[in-house]
């Protein structure tokens, strides 16, 4: 090889190279306000990772560390630390001491098999939100499944729509064939259709459960959290309740005070989550979700399965009702059936009040394109919501970003968070303009327009 061209192609070797950037450790300071870095019961570890476009945040707590894997995941916990004293408080307390101490001799491993929570689903470490800004996104969405594949699911759930997850001690048991049961089985959840024999631990878990969402209540916090520590001590004094036989919410609000008392911030629930049993949540959803998608099987897929909650997908369901779009609602529930924890259904949530906050969004075509969404207003510009906490550019973003769907002469990129200077510049070459911290409703204050600005080298 010649000199010159041995030299041009280490030079293209090298220019390639700096089109990709890795993820850093970060200051906390230089992503959130210090004064929100530490309280009277936690601090939060001073360095943080960017894995995935997400900081992940450890906070050391004196009932034991807490993880945050964005920031606003970490305005979530901060907030939740108050009810972790306040039922601390409780456990010590007349009212549930005796009643814990009973229902560990009554209960003892039983409860292991009864109490199912799919906030377990969030166990290990979240990648991020990478998925949804890679352009190999072919196994992410449903929109691949063929008639026969959508017909046979339809087959094994036996005409019921609802074709419950398993439930106390009902894993193995077997499903009725009679058309009158499959009817009768279509309008009863899972506690009304088991058998005689499991009919106590039914009732028990039906008392566990409104038990729990009386404490979230009172405490101000989201009865499905994903706060681990927090939900072990809901689970220890709701059963406590059922066993002692008197009102935990009750008992709870006379040791702590209300929820104004004890929340420092509960922006993100919504009444529904709070005064709704999880069957009624789900079909409020689901009539609020086919005003805008067409395909009813989706939705009952999405109801059931993936990484929201309840309140996620109330708040899904509330920004779909903001925007109104003309389209795309299938492919996004479909989307959304597919997400692997609490982050990355966050990530579709947010991304969709980025959109509602812009004025001329109401009423445009929401865009599925691979695993991202997008919106093209009714004026025909085109929204790239991104709600990451910091953006670096790599070699998955250069391929998403050449995808057709983003051929549109006026295009805006909302990013949440931060972006590094090679991010914004290789947006700006590609022809978008970047909003960097744009606004969202429900965002922490250390996310708000005005709040906080910071300085990142």
């Amino acid at each position: 090889m010649r000199p010159f061209t041995l030299v041009l192609a280490l030079a293209c070797t090298f220019v390639h190279a700096q089109d990709s950037e890795p993820e850093p450790f970060l200051p906390a300071p230089a992503l959130v306000q210090p004064a929100l870095l530490s309280g009277p019961d936690f601090h939060v570890v001073p360095e943080v990772q960017v894995r995935g476009y997400m900081a992940h945040f450890v906070i050391d707590t004196k009932f034991g560390p807490l993880h945050a894997d964005s920031v606003e995941m970490l305005a979530v916990r901060e907030s939740e630390i108050p009810a972790l004293e306040a039922l601390e408080r409780a456990t010590r307390s007349q009212a549930f001491a005796h009643a814990i101490a009973a229902s560990a001799r009554k209960t003892g491993a039983a409860i292991v098999h009864v109490a199912e929570h799919p906030v377990d689903t969030i166990a290990g470490i979240p990648e991020g939100v990478v998925k949804y800004l890679r352009k190999q996104i072919g196994t992410w969405t449903g929109r691949a499944q063929s008639v026969s594949d959508r017909a046979s699911r339809e087959f094994e759930n036996e005409g019921d729509p609802y074709h419950a997850p398993n439930g106390p001690l009902t894993a193995a048991r077997d499903e009725p064939r009679d058309p009158a049961i499959i009817e009768d089985k279509k309008n009863r959840a899972w506690y009304a259709r088991a058998g005689s024999e499991t009919g106590r631990e039914a009732k028990r878990y039906l008392k566990y459960s409104a038990q729990r969402r009386e404490m979230a209540k009172v405490l101000g916090v989201d009865p499905s959290s994903s706060n681990p520590i927090l939900n072990d001590k809901l689970d220890t004094l709701a059963w406590a309740a059922v066993w002692g036989n008197f009102s935990a919410g009750k008992a709870l609000g006379e040791i702590t005070g209300t929820a104004a008392d004890v929340v420092s911030w509960s922006g993100k629930l919504n009444t529904y989550v709070l005064e709704k049993t999880p069957e009624e949540l789900r079909e409020i959803n689901r009539k609020r979700l086919l005003a805008f998608c067409s395909d009813e099987f989706s939705v009952r897929q999405f109801l059931r399965r993936g990484g929201f909650n309840d309140t996620l997908r109330t708040a899904l369901a509330d920004s779909l009702e903001k925007l109104r779009p003309q389209s795309g609602c299938d492919q996004l529930i479909e989307l959304g059936a597919t997400t692997r924890g609490e982050v990355e259904a966050r990530y579709l949530v947010d991304a969709l009040k980025l959109i509602a906050r812009q004025p001329d969004a109401v009423g445009g075509k929401l865009i599925v394109t691979g695993a991202a969404i997008a919106w093209r207003t009714p004026s025909d510009r085109l929204l790239l919501p991104l709600p990451v906490d910091y953006l670096t550019w790599s070699h998955d973003l250069d391929d998403f970003f050449v995808q057709p769907a983003f051929a549109a002469r006026e295009k805006s990129a909302l990013i949440g968070g931060e972006a590094s200077t090679l991010a914004q510049r290789e947006l700006t070459e590609r022809g978008w303009s970047i909003v960097l911290r744009t606004p969202f409703d429900g965002a922490p204050a250390y996310a708000r327009e005005g709040e906080f600005r910071p300085t990142i080298d």
